[in-house]
């Protein structure tokens, strides 16, 4: 089902009103999301999951997952740390090994993926 356009707008502006010197602040989004259950407003559940939704990409753009074979010595973690970093100053790095990648790195920050694992070159000869 689609949503209106009156609960996207009333969803966008509540994320909006989730922020706090530019970075989205957790207490402020849980107070933004009570404050919309107990108002109960037309189109609330809508409201919510679209709020829910924003907030959900907001920190994902904000985390990085990188993935390896193996777990990654420290000075290969920090060079990878300090190059994201770089892109954004705020992002989060969660680490986590895969062994079916073979070998290599995979790195996600938001929707932006960087794979240079044996694997993807493997599934890329396939096809």
């Amino acid at each position: 089902m689609k949503i209106p356009r009156e609960a996207q707008r009333h969803a966008r502006h509540l994320f909006d009103a989730s922020f706090v010197e530019g970075r989205l602040d957790a207490k402020r989004s849980l107070a933004v999301a009570d404050a919309l259950v107990a108002t109960k407003p037309r189109h609330g559940f809508q409201i919510l999951k679209e709020f829910v939704r924003l907030v959900r990409l907001e920190l994902q753009k904000h985390t990085a997952l990188i993935e390896s074979a193996i777990t990654l010595d420290e000075v290969s973690t920090k060079a990878i740390v300090d190059v994201l970093q770089k892109r954004d100053p705020q992002v989060e790095v969660i680490t986590a090994t895969n062994a079916s990648l073979i070998g290599g790195t995979r790195i996600r920050l938001g929707s932006d993926v960087w794979d240079g694992t044996v694997l993807n070159r493997l599934q890329q000869l396939k096809s």
